[in-house]
């Protein structure tokens, strides 16, 4: 299927082509080539993933795997639209307020990895005069995501807000 027939199969016009380019390393690594950075990402296999493939020790070197860039990603965006969303409101996320954790689940589907689940726990420390406000934005972070509409009818996304209350 060609570019032009993919967009036009969704009924939507194109408005962001993102090219990458990927290159095969010993070791299980994939330099992968994203736009806007200069040199190359090491995608690879660690920890229990490593053990999945019956990888022994020294036979790879670690790296970060595509499978948490997924994790990350959505728990970047997820960061992203919900800081945008609280800023507008005057509601601060610098200085160390507004911190992200997620937990990615993978199990193995037929001997495949596959990711089931994320979990984002957004810590945001503000006024307890803005509680009401932050809880708003926070529920309509996952409408706004990008990358939660892309991938949450394959993977189970969950959000939390953990709101700390500060003194003014």
């Amino acid at each position: 299927m060609s570019h032009s027939e993919a967009g036009a199969q969704s009924g939507a016009e194109v408005v962001y082509r993102a090219e990458v380019h990927v290159e095969a390393a010993p070791g299980m690594i994939k330099l992968v080539s994203l736009p806007a950075k200069a040199d190359p990402v090491a995608m690879g296999v660690h920890g229990e993933i490593a053990k999945h493939f019956k990888l022994a020790e020294g036979t790879f070197t670690p790296q970060t795997s595509t499978l948490d860039y997924i994790v990350g990603a959505t728990a970047g965006c997820l960061t992203g639209v919900l800081s945008r969303g609280l800023t507008v409101r005057k509601i601060a996320v610098g200085d160390g307020r507004l911190k992200v954790d997620a937990i990615g689940e993978i199990e193995s589907d037929e001997g495949v990895l596959v990711i089931r689940r994320i979990h984002v726990v957004a810590h945001l420390k503000a006024e307890e005069s803005q509680r009401e406000a932050a809880k708003r934005v926070a529920a309509s972070c996952e409408s706004q995501c990008p990358v939660y509409r892309s991938i949450h009818k394959a993977i189970d996304i969950t959000t939390e807000l953990d709101f700390q209350p500060i003194d003014k």
